[in-house]
């Protein structure tokens, strides 16, 4: 029964983030990210040196009763021609799949995209990982030191912070959508996805300053 209370309380949290303002899922988003990128350990740098696009999902749930799944709202950005981040604009993650226990996560999931193909399938429609992008677990680790290459195989590599019952991370077969209306919450004029990220200026917020400020982070 405590395990059953457990997962119903984490599934709250879940519909309260998925139901917050936009400017507190971003701020929630930027302080995920803060979070993993200075843990020194976790994700080497160069990662990010050939990265086509971030996303990051704070809070994400998932859940395995027999019949498991998993739900997340977060924030991604893409590199633009000059080599800058574009604006944020909003995102979602959500998928199912059979588990063989009674569990529960809450994890903060990075994503880091390698392919300007992904990227381009993902703002013209939702994509599915594992299907038309493939996807794996990113090098980490004081085995990736600075002076060794990184070999990208994968067009998208994935990171996780967890907390919780049981251990595993997958991501084939998740769905990777846009959240229309958080991005219209943001920045208003019913504006769309591609406008965002090929955008040189929008209404700017303190929650948008803050995820720019997380995003130089990366350099450090």
């Amino acid at each position: 029964m405590k395990k059953i209370g457990y997962i119903l309380m984490l599934c709250l949290m879940a519909v309260t983030f998925a139901f917050g303002s936009a400017e507190e899922k971003l701020l929630d988003s930027s302080n995920a990210l803060k979070n993993m990128l200075r843990d020194t350990h976790a994700i080497p740098r160069k990662i990010f040196q050939t990265a086509q696009a971030i996303a990051i999902f704070p809070s994400t749930i998932e859940i395995s009763m027999f019949l498991g799944g998993k739900t997340g709202n977060g924030v991604m950005v893409v590199r633009k021609s000059d080599g800058s981040w574009s604006y944020p604009f909003f995102v979602k993650l959500g998928g199912a799949g059979f588990g063989l226990q009674l569990g529960v996560e809450s994890k903060d999931i990075l994503m880091v995209f390698k392919s300007k193909d992904s990227i381009k399938k993902m703002m013209n429609q939702k994509i599915t990982l594992g299907v038309d992008a493939s996807v794996a677990a990113g090098p980490a680790g004081e085995s990736v030191g600075k002076g060794s290459e990184v070999d990208f195989k994968s067009e998208i590599y994935t990171y996780t912070k967890t907390e919780g019952l049981f251990v595993g991370f997958s991501l084939d077969g998740s769905v990777l959508n846009h959240d229309y209306d958080k991005n219209i919450e943001l920045y208003g004029n019913n504006i769309m996805p591609d406008q965002i990220a090929e955008a040189d200026s929008l209404p700017s917020s303190y929650a948008v300053e803050e995820f720019a400020k997380t995003l130089q982070l990366i350099y450090k």
